[in-house]
């Protein structure tokens, strides 16, 4: 018996200390209110029944739930969450004199929570879910209110339902943002609205964004109306990114309750206060026409620094981004600022600077000075100088660019004033000089109508003059072609006066047979008659050869119709070949050339004006002799060289291509570039006009819609190769 008495003694010894420590006695409230930061009991889970009021909350050995003060960082609970759910809870003991009285409860939380008084939800802030993707837990900048009614006893029992956003917790402004929950137990009838200093912060900060948004504009609209003036550009750029980071900071502190996008916010800050302070340094660069040197790349270093600073340091990112920019930024500004402080104007930012510096040692410096007495202010007084030295240098850097713009502008005006004053003054002088231009442009208009009609007359003697040169290529081609018409006609002559005079003595003994009678030999009488018929229709061919022959020379000789027939250029060619050759032979009786011709059996008729196709044949074939000819006489072809042309014919797609080959001079690529040119001609003065291949291109290429190349090699020949369209 006395055994089990001491167990029982050491086991309320226990439990009893064990129950008691979970209660928060609250014997007075003052308007301060009493602050709940105390050790909570705390357990992972989630059960709806744990926000019971009679609920066994106590800690001990072999106990769920365990103590824990909840006014820590989020993610050092992390460990003690496996899903980021659990409940909080606290037994409060009012004095007698709050029994069955309301009261209030503030709280700021990094979570989303859901809060119960005595069994009763009184207030859920944010969404509180299971499920990791639908929670949206809020900051911890705001406070948050509701009233709790204790029971008959004064008995007060919290219990509060949170689940943590997993979400990184960066560019944050302080540890309290990142708090799980810190609450305050506050008489009721207290004012239930966002901190003054939250809505003065939200308030100024909204403020300086739009001045500097409305400097930004202004600076863009100077940068567009001069452009070399990129000091402004960057002015522009400096306050854009200062006055969004002054927004995202007055959005923070007033307007935004959700955890990620408050995140998000201050990451916008985190990036823009370094951009916008490193504008600023540039644009003091342009303004002072300072070299970047390493000073200035070490400075902009350091705000990359300070931002990634913001973006890796949970607790105090944001600080740094902006504070930590601001002090490097500050510093260099006013370096750059002393060395050009000769400079016209330098003053206006150095009051800037001042003014800058001034309002932020006040700031950094104010908890020491109210603490050694010399300055006693309240919470937005001393923001009120954080907020004039960010302005400070903008502002300074603003009215220097706004005075040189007035300056520049009055110095253009005064110089638009001169050049008006001077255009006055010339006026009269230029009516001299119009009327002075006018007598001279009639001068000038006359001698240009003079010079004119000579030109005119040049052109036209000019065109005689070609047509004339025109007409004596025809007539030269037309003399070549004679003498081998001469020779080539001979041979058809021979045969007609030698089958005349043969006819001429068959004839004669055809009389002496018929006069002998009765003894006359019929069989040689038609021996006779049959010879004379046979010689008749010799000298009938031949005298038909002759006839053709002087045909073609008329036709060569007579101007072309244009008219276009079916013609056989097998047959034009040969017949032209052998002009060619009988010519030059005529010239030159000791010359002798071998004629090659690979005619096409198939080759089908084509429309083309005979006259002109017969002139390029000519002209190449003639060419073509010239050039062995040249070869032969100049022994450049050795003792074993026979001079050779070849002509080859053959159809084509579309028509008929005629190739004329020969073995001569050839020539060099610079003279085949100019081979179709008027007037250009290898041969020496007076051997030839120039004008033979330029009218065989026209004929071909533009009367035909045909092709004429050449094809050479120096020493060795030359191919011509003409293609002839079949026109439909």
């Amino acid at each position: 018996m006395h055994r089990l008495l001491v167990l029982l003694v050491g086991f309320l010894f226990v439990t009893i200390p064990a129950a008691i420590s979970q209660v928060k006695r609250v014997e007075n409230l003052s308007d301060l209110g009493e602050s709940l930061a105390v050790t909570w009991v705390f357990r992972a889970g989630d059960d709806r029944t744990w926000s019971q009021t009679y609920l066994d909350d106590q800690i001990g050995p072999g106990k769920p739930w365990q103590p824990l003060n909840p006014a820590q960082p989020v993610p050092d609970l992390l460990p003690q969450l496996p899903n980021r759910i659990g409940w909080l809870r606290l037994r409060i003991q009012l004095d007698s004199t709050f029994r069955r009285q309301p009261v209030l409860l503030r709280w700021r939380q990094a979570a989303a929570t859901e809060v119960f008084a005595n069994g009763q939800l009184v207030r859920a802030t944010g969404i509180v879910s299971s499920d990791s993707g639908m929670v949206k837990a809020v900051h911890g900048l705001h406070d948050y209110y509701a009233a709790a009614l204790p029971d008959s006893l004064g008995r007060l029992v919290l219990a509060v339902r949170f689940v943590v956003e997993p979400t990184g917790y960066r560019a944050q402004y302080g540890q309290l943002v990142n708090n799980l929950l810190t609450m305050t137990l506050l008489p009721n009838g207290q004012e239930t609205t966002q901190p003054y200093y939250n809505r003065w912060q939200a308030l100024t900060q909204t403020l300086v964004a739009g001045l500097l948004l409305m400097m930004a504009i202004l600076h863009a609209a100077f940068y567009a109306y001069d452009t070399s003036q990129r000091a402004n550009l960057f002015v522009a750029l400096a306050t854009f990114f200062l006055s969004v980071a002054s927004l995202s900071v007055g959005v923070t502190f007033l307007l935004l309750d959700e955890l990620g996008i408050y995140e998000s916010w201050s990451m916008v800050s985190v990036l823009c206060y370094p951009l916008g302070y490193g504008f600023l340094l540039t644009a003091l660069y342009r303004i002072f026409d300072r070299p970047q040197r390493l000073v200035y790349y070490a400075c902009l270093l350091a705000l990359v620094v300070f931002a990634l600073l913001g973006v890796t340091d949970r607790i105090n990112g944001a600080m740094w981004a902006e504070t930590g920019s601001e002090l490097v930024a500050l510093s260099e500004l006013i370096r750059v600022t002393v060395l050009s402080w000769r400079q016209r104007g330098a003053n206006i930012i150095g009051f800037g600077m001042g003014g800058a510096l001034f309002c932020f040692l006040l700031f950094f410096a104010y908890d020491r000075l109210e603490g050694a007495g010399f300055l006693k202010l309240d919470q937005t007084s001393v923001h009120l100088f954080y907020i004039i030295g960010v302005c400070c240098v903008p502002i300074a850097m603003s009215l220097y660019l706004a005075r040189t713009f007035v300056a520049t502008q009055r110095r253009l005006t005064g110089q638009l004033l001169e050049i008006q004053r001077l255009s006055k003054q010339s006026f009269g002088q230029e009516q001299d000089r119009q009327q002075l231009l006018m007598k001279q442009k009639d001068m000038l208009a006359q001698q240009v109508a003079e010079r004119t009609a000579q030109l005119q007359q040049s052109l036209d003697e000019l065109r005689t003059t070609q047509d004339q040169l025109v007409q004596k290529e025809k007539m030269a081609s037309l003399g070549e072609l004679t003498a081998g018409i001469a020779h080539e006609i001979q041979n058809p002559l021979n045969f007609v006066n030698n089958f005349s005079e043969v006819s001429t003595e068959l004839v004669k003994e055809l009389e002496e047979e018929r006069e002998k009678g009765a003894d006359r030999d019929t069989e040689l009488e038609a021996e006779l008659l049959a010879d004379l018929n046979l010689n008749l229709s010799k000298i009938s061919h031949h005298g038909q050869r002759a006839s053709a022959i002087v045909r073609s020379m008329l036709q060569h000789s007579r101007t072309s119709t244009g008219q276009r027939e079916p013609t056989d250029i097998n047959e034009l060619a040969d017949e032209y070949l052998r002009l060619s050759y009988h010519g030059l032979r005529a010239k030159e009786k000791s010359f002798n050339a071998t004629m090659d011709t690979d005619f096409a059996a198939d080759l089908p008729s084509v429309s083309v004006v005979g006259q002109d196709i017969g002139r390029v044949l000519l002209n190449l074939f003639n060419n073509a002799f010239y050039a062995v000819q040249q070869k032969y006489l100049s022994g450049a072809g050795g003792a074993g060289y026979q001079p050779s042309v070849r002509v080859q014919t053959r159809a084509v797609p579309g028509g008929v291509e005629v190739r004329v080959s020969d073995n001569g001079v050839g020539m060099n690529e610079e003279v085949a570039q100019k081979l179709f040119q008027p007037f250009f001609t290898t041969k020496p003065a007076g051997s030839g006009t120039g004008l033979g291949l330029s009218l065989s291109y026209d004929i071909i290429t533009k009367g035909h819609g045909g092709s004429l190349r050449a094809e050479s090699t120096e020493g060795e020949g030359a191919t011509f190769i003409v293609m002839i369209p079949n026109a439909r």
